[in-house]
C-alpha cells in the first residue's frame, strides 16, 4: 500500500509541476505581449513627436528668415 501511495504522490507531485510551470510560460508570453504593445504605442507617440517638432523648428526657421 506505502508503494501505491508514495507512487501516486509522486505523479501528483508531476502533474502539478506541468501545471505550475505551464502557468509560468503562458505568463510570460502574455507579458511579452503586454511589452510589445507598449513598445508600438511608445514608438507611434515618439514618431507623432519627432513630426510635431518639425514642424515647429520649420515655423522658427520661416519666422527667422522673416526677421532678417
Amino acid at each position: 500500500m506505502g508503494k501505491h501511495r508514495s507512487a501516486r504522490a509522486g505523479v501528483l507531485d508531476w502533474w502539478q509541476t506541468v501545471v505550475d510551470e505551464t502557468k509560468d510560460l503562458i505568463d510570460d508570453g502574455i507579458d511579452s505581449l503586454r511589452d510589445s504593445d507598449a513598445k508600438d504605442e511608445r514608438s507611434d507617440d515618439v514618431a507623432e513627436l519627432k513630426k510635431a517638432v518639425a514642424n515647429l523648428n520649420a515655423k522658427l526657421d520661416k519666422l527667422v528668415a522673416e526677421k532678417r
